[in-house]
Formats: C-alpha cells, structure tokens, sequence
C-alpha cells in the first residue's frame, strides 16, 4: 500500500486540489473543501493511494459491477495534518515512525476524506474537524463520535460526524442524509451499520409508485415515507415536523424550527432538515449538527414568549451532500455569518428527529411542562416567602429577582435529551447547595429524561462561557406520554425544590410529591456538552 506525502505549499495545494477535482462535476464542494482544510490550518497530507471502503464495496457489489463499463473498487483516503510530518516520516524504523505518527496525530489530526473511483461524485466520505467560526462568535459541534482510521502502523482518532455526496446512481440527498446520520449513531451508540445501498432498500420497502419515475428505483428521491423507513430500518424512530403552504417561508403551527433544531442538537441528535427554494425546482435535504452562537446580538425587546436558547443561535452546522461538510446555515437572511445559499426562517419545510427507542415525549412538550411548573413556581414564591422567610434566609432575596424576571419575560429556556444517570452525575458536581444534591440524588429517574434549564438573558449573555449560570431546571421522564403532572420528576428553583417519587406502600400506585426549602440558595452551571462534571467552570 503506498502513501504519498504532500507538504501543502503552493504546489502542494495545487496537488491537493487537482485530486480532488478528478472525476468531479460539483463545482461548488471542491472549493468548500480546499477552504475548508485551510480554515483547519493543514499543514500536510498523507494520501493512501489504494484504500477499500467498506461503504463502496457494497455499492459496487450492487451497482457498479454489474455494469457493462468496467469500474475499480479501489478508493484512495486522504488524512489531514496541522503540523509537518517530513521529519516523522524520514524515521528508519518503522516502529518508531508508527509511534511518532500517533503521538503527533493526538493534537494534529483533522481528519480524513475518501474519494471513490465513479465520474460525477468521488466524495464518498468527509470526516473532518470543524473550523472556528469568525471571531465574534462561539462554535459548538455537538453531534459528532470518535472515528478510528489507520495509516502506516498508527491508530488515529477525530470526533466529527460524517458527510458523503449523493451520485444519483445508489442514492440521492435523502440517502446522504439519512447515511450521515445512521453512520453517526452506528459509530457513537453501536447502532446498526448501514450502507446507502441498505438505506435504498428499507425505503423502498415502504414507498409509493412514484420513486419508480426514475431507475434504478429510488436513485434520485425519496418521499417522506421513505426517508422515514430508512430511519427506522437503522434503529431510530423518526419524528417529523411539518411545514404548511406552498411557497417558501413556510408557515409552523406552535413551533419555532430554530426552537427545535437547537433543542435536538444540544440532545446529541442530529436533525435531518428538508428544504425547498423556488429557484432549485425541487427539495433538498442537510443534516444539522452544530450551533453557532453569538450572545452579544441578543435584543431583549425582540423575544418572543417563552424564549429558548435558540435565541443566541445565529446559524447551524449543516453537512450538506452537494455543498460540503460543516458549513453554516444561518437562521436569518442579510447576515454574514451564513455559508449557504438557504436558510432556517426562509427555506426549511420539513425536520426529521431520528429519536432512540423509549423517548415517546417530544423535546417542546417537555419544555412546555418545564414552563408551566416554572410560572406556577413564580405565581406561589410570595406565598413560599411569608411561610418560610426564617428558613429561606438569602433565598428570598435571589428567589425575587428571579420571579421579576420570569414577569418581564427575560428568562431564557434551554432543554436536551439525556440520561438519568448521567443527569444525576452532573447535579451532584454542580454548584448546588449540598441539601439540593442529596434530594435529587434520592429521585429515581428513568433511562431517558427531558431536562430543562432556566436562566436569564443577562446570566447567558456572558462572552465567557465559565460565567454565565441557571437558577432553575426541571426534569421530565421522557417516557412519560399523556402522563400529565406525573411526567415531571424534579424541580429546583431559587428557595424551593420539588420531587415526585413511587410510593414505597403502593408502588403502582399515584406518585407522592415531597417538597425542600432550601436557605441560602445560589445560581449555578449550565451544562457544558461533552462533559459530565464542570471543572471549566472551575479552572
């Protein structure tokens, strides 16, 4: 197996573009790519001239080989470094190379492309870190897994979500989206590995007649229905959002789509987002992994009621199969923060949630608990105030600010999918009064729980993230349908804190609830993804 170096000075690049453009007819993604690389700050690139995919091998065996032009299942993977690696790669031993090449790669490795050997989309994968947005903004990638590669003897590892471009043949934007986000939950959760091939088949299994306008069945679009079955062929279970009217921007009853990409990205799910501009003449599909916030934009007079963290998001992350991997989708239009031609307000029509098993509680009805509780909190804080002011102490103080803010509408939303247990870990590391920790310890929490996390506009508008904090949250068993007041299993505002438990002499019986006050109350940390304590809060 040979690898060819390249040392990316201008020939270098010129190399590497020139590889990237063979066979390729998309204008638009080599370009993104090359930018892409360079905001990454690559430095060197190690090409294996002769890689098998495993994801290609099946679509030759399905495809490509049963046609009369002869193809090469031989693909070539391109590995991407920000330091250069003339001096590793000039060791003697092989031992010492492979050892130098992992230490090296732990702090420099970007990650990896795969190009196939078909005329028109050679992109077959792009696993790439993501770049820094401009300086006045906070990058958050928060759907991404630790993919493994290995390249002359050393293992190499990228937390990054996978992007593939369609090529019509095995499947269209549908199947790419639906690819990248199966390939994510295969690699993070040991889900099922599924190849576009496979994705094809499941839906079609489920499909109308009207796939059949086109051959090989499927190749070019996919209904609804179909993205749906695909879904759950790979072991999610799907939940749509639906846009009404004809004619871009699509009109939503009850929702906000930034509201619900955000609440679905901040859970570690990717959301997969159907679009449609008139000038295209027919839809498109991305997939949405990351946020892009900026918290000095933040306009108090313009909330809208009930305001969520969505608030500070001025663009998503979206891998998008005919434009390239980790590019930002605004949520307005007229700004300079966006990378596409469409946007959230504009262009979205549709939202598919790939949701796990045993989560039947939509993230917004969550929320909608987490309010309600949060309001009526507020509406009784005088009354908890005249009974419990001897005990409250300097609660009372932080409990009335806080109530003034949930009037005045300043008080901002955020909630995401987790685990109890992991919910659990993170609570008794917070900055919470000991008392707090030791009641919500004693909860017993369901494997999957709605959490929602309330803080205010002025708390979460901090440049450092260390300082911004919540006052209150409220977590919901997210397998709780129609289960009215019994989905809400903790709640912890300024001063108070409430927990619904079985009831040990009737375990199937209602729940009992049991109430602490808490003196000496004191704001704390919001979550921070991809961590289960907060020591960054605290370096």
């Amino acid at each position: 197996m040979a690898i060819t170096p390249i040392l990316l000075d201008d020939d270098g690049w010129k190399q590497l573009t020139t590889l990237l453009e063979n066979r390729q007819s998309n204008k638009i993604i080599v370009p993104n790519l090359v930018r892409h690389f360079e905001e990454l700050g690559a430095v060197t690139v190690l090409v294996e001239d002769e890689y098998l995919d495993r994801d290609f091998t099946e679509a030759y065996a399905s495809y490509y080989a049963t046609l009369f032009k002869r193809h090469s299942k031989i693909c070539s993977r391109v590995h991407l470094f920000s330091t250069d690696l003339s001096e590793i790669l000039a060791s003697e031993s092989a031992k010492n190379l492979a050892r130098k090449l992992e230490q090296e790669g732990q702090s420099s490795y970007l990650g990896f492309v795969v190009l196939r050997p078909i005329h028109e989309a050679p992109l077959a994968q792009a696993v790439l870190k993501t770049p820094d947005p401009p300086s006045e903004y906070e990058c958050h990638p928060l759907v991404k897994a630790e993919f493994s590669v290995h390249v002359l003897g050393a293992e190499l590892k990228i937390d990054a979500m996978p992007m593939t471009q369609q090529d019509q043949r095995i499947g269209a934007c549908a199947q790419a989206s639906i690819w990248s986000a199966s390939r994510h939950f295969h690699v993070r959760h040991r889900g099922p590995w599924v190849s576009m091939v496979g994705i094809t088949e499941a839906a079609l299994s489920h499909e109308s007649a009207g796939v059949s306008s086109t051959i090989p069945n499927g190749s070019e679009f996919l209904s609804l229905n179909g993205m749906v079955s695909s879904l759950r062929a790979s072991g999610r279970k799907p939940l749509t959002y639906l846009g009404e009217g004809a004619s871009t921007p699509f009109k939503w009853q009850g929702i906000r789509p930034k509201d619900v990409i955000n609440r679905y990205l901040d859970s570690g799910i990717p959301v997969i987002v159907g679009l449609f501009d008139p000038k295209w003449g027919e839809g498109h599909a991305v997939v949405a992994t990351g946020q892009v916030f900026n918290s000095s934009s933040l306009d108090k007079s313009k909330l809208p009621i009930r305001p969520t963290r969505a608030e500070f998001c001025s663009a998503y992350y979206v891998n998008d199969d005919q434009r390239g991997p980790n590019l930002r989708m605004a949520v307005g239009t007229g700004g300079s923060i966006g990378e596409t031609d469409y946007s959230v307000e504009e262009n979205i029509y549709f939202l598919i949630v790939p949701l796990p098993d045993k989560v039947f509680v939509p993230a917004e009805k969550a929320e909608l608990f987490a309010w309600g509780l949060l309001e009526t909190y507020q509406a009784s804080w005088k009354n908890i105030c005249r009974d419990f002011s001897n005990i409250l102490k300097s609660s009372v103080e932080l409990g009335n600010e806080f109530s003034a803010e949930i009037q005045s509408n300043d008080v901002i939303a955020r909630t995401y999918l987790t685990y109890g247990w992991k919910y659990k870990h993170r609570l008794i590391r917070n900055n919470l009064t000991p008392e707090t920790q030791a009641f919500a310890r004693s909860t017993e929490l369901p494997r999957y729980v709605w959490v929602t996390e309330f803080g205010t506009v002025d708390s979460l508008s901090h440049v450092d993230k260390k300082e911004r904090r919540i006052f209150a949250h409220c977590v919901v068993d997210a397998t709780a349908k129609n289960m009215g007041e019994d989905c809400r299993l903790f709640f912890h505002g300024p001063g108070l804190a409430i927990r619904r438990f079985h009831d040990p002499q009737n375990p199937s019986g209602d729940y009992k609830e049991e109430n602490l006050i808490i003196p000496d109350d004191q704001a704390y940390y919001p979550k921070l993804r991809g961590t289960v304590d907060f020591q960054e809060y605290d370096e």
